[in-house]
């Protein structure tokens, strides 16, 4: 869609010129009517600022919590880039090299589309968006990515580091799960028992020294899960299981033949549960074999999530 700029009003609510300043609703419709204005947009807003929304033809809203402002309104999320999103901005390489890249880089689009080091954008992006009380929470929440983990001891544990009040910590971990920077997976038993999921697993090893490969490959899983709107639990320590009983088993460097005695071993869990067929997601490996009605499969990343991108559930 082509828009008329001189039709177009883009306000920025964290524009530092309105520090001091309130952006009054008044003011806003006057320009409308006076210049014609067709197009508001208005980003980083925060709802309820104004006490009623401006009359324009089209109204934009940028914010990153959801709010329900009626049926006049359509709402559009803008989540990160998945593998295949990542795969379509670059020029060259083979899958395998822009896999790799994309282990390396993560999710945010400034990283698919710009040569700056990647530790110079993270660090711009964290400073940019949080708090410094948010981004010590950061680290917290980076160190628990993909660890079973209570609210009550990513207190204790931030506590023990920094200064912070319970309520605070409370407030910001419900916030960033609104705003899904992290997401609590269930367990498919115990649904006391929550999985901390970081937003991006790439941030997360830039954050924390506990974000080892095997971890990090296991959080790309579960997002690209999350992307694909597939709902899921956790199986297991590094399992998850779909709502249809499809098994997806993150292991990067697992053999047909190590996988073989592994299967054997649990089939019977397996079948209790009645799982359909198991997915094992790997680096580079390639094997499928059955035991009775149960079909195991293990493939690539970037070919899981190619090839099943309509069938993930």
């Amino acid at each position: 869609m082509n828009f008329d700029k001189e039709k177009v009003l883009y306000i920025d609510f964290q524009d530092p010129k309105f520090i001091f300043r309130d952006i009054m609703e008044e003011d806003v419709q006057s320009f409308i009517e006076v210049n014609a204005i067709d197009y508001l947009v208005f980003d980083h807003y925060s709802h309820n600022y104004f006490e009623y929304l401006p009359t324009v033809k089209q109204l934009i809203i940028i914010s990153s919590t959801d709010y329900l402002y009626g049926e006049s309104f359509e709402t559009l999320k803008l989540p990160l880039l998945d593998y295949e999103e990542f795969f379509s901005f670059q020029k060259r390489g083979t899958e395998k090299q822009i896999f790799n890249q994309f282990l390396k880089q993560g999710t945010l689009p400034q990283l698919a589309i710009q040569s700056t080091p990647k530790e110079q954008l993270f660090l711009n992006f964290i400073r940019s968006h949080f708090s410094t009380s948010e981004q010590k929470l950061l680290t917290v929440l980076a160190y628990f990515n993909g660890a079973t983990v209570t609210t009550f001891q990513l207190y204790t544990h931030a506590k023990e580091r920094y200064k912070i009040s319970k309520d605070l910590i409370y407030k910001q971990i419900k916030d960033f799960e609104e705003k899904n920077i992290i997401t609590f997976i269930h367990h498919v038993e115990s649904p006391k028992q929550k999985k901390l999921l970081f937003f991006d697993f790439a941030l997360a090893k830039y954050l924390s020294l506990s974000q080892h490969f095997p971890k990090q490959f296991e959080t790309m899983v579960a997002l690209s899960l999350l992307k694909h709107n597939v709902p899921f639990k956790t199986f297991g320590l590094n399992t998850y299981i779909t709502n249809v009983n499809n098994l997806i088993l993150p292991a990067p460097f697992e053999t047909e033949e190590s996988f073989w005695k592994k299967a054997h071993n649990k089939f019977i869990i397996y079948k209790k549960q009645k799982v359909k067929k198991v997915f094992v997601i790997t680096v580079a490996s390639n094997f499928e074999f059955r035991i009775e009605n149960i079909v195991f499969e293990a493939l690539p990343f970037y070919e899981w999530v190619v090839i099943n991108d309509e069938n993930l559930a």
